[in-house]
């Protein structure tokens, strides 16, 4: 009880962050003519990375797989809206504006992997139990 409500806050601090710092770069991007310090950017980047780790360590405490699956999904539909969002013809596009605007693709990216590595661990660790029973059982009954 007590680790998925810690899970959870954490999530949803992690959710809170994100989508302050997507706010946050809808208000740096507005102003596109008019060029944005770098601190600005480093502020997004800093930002970006506190949710990633919200995210991380939530989905590494939780034990139950529907918020793993939840988070991989929703974090999947965000990565692709990004993707499809991501616009490489615009005159004002260049190495600042990707800087600012990639971050919001490998973020879900590195949270949906580790997301996947964490559940690939989860159930194989879970085959490896139910095998070990299975032998300890034939085993038995074989003597």
């Amino acid at each position: 009880m007590r680790r998925s409500l810690i899970s959870n806050l954490l999530l949803l601090f992690g959710t809170f962050i994100l989508l302050g710092a997507f706010a946050y770069r809808l208000l740096i991007t507005s102003d596109i003519p008019v060029s944005y310090a770098i601190d600005e950017a480093v502020t997004l980047h800093v930002l970006i990375f506190i949710s990633t780790m919200l995210y991380i360590c939530g989905s590494m405490i939780i034990s139950r797989n529907t918020i793993r699956y939840t988070v991989i999904a929703v974090l999947t539909v965000f990565m692709v809206l990004n993707i499809y969002l991501f616009n490489t013809d615009a005159e004002y596009f260049d190495a600042s504006y990707a800087q600012i605007a990639i971050v919001f693709i490998l973020h879900p990216l590195l949270v949906i992997l580790i997301n996947v590595l964490v559940q690939l661990k989860t159930s194989q660790r879970i085959k490896t139990v139910f095998e070990d029973k299975t032998a300890t059982r034939s085993y038995k009954a074989a003597e």
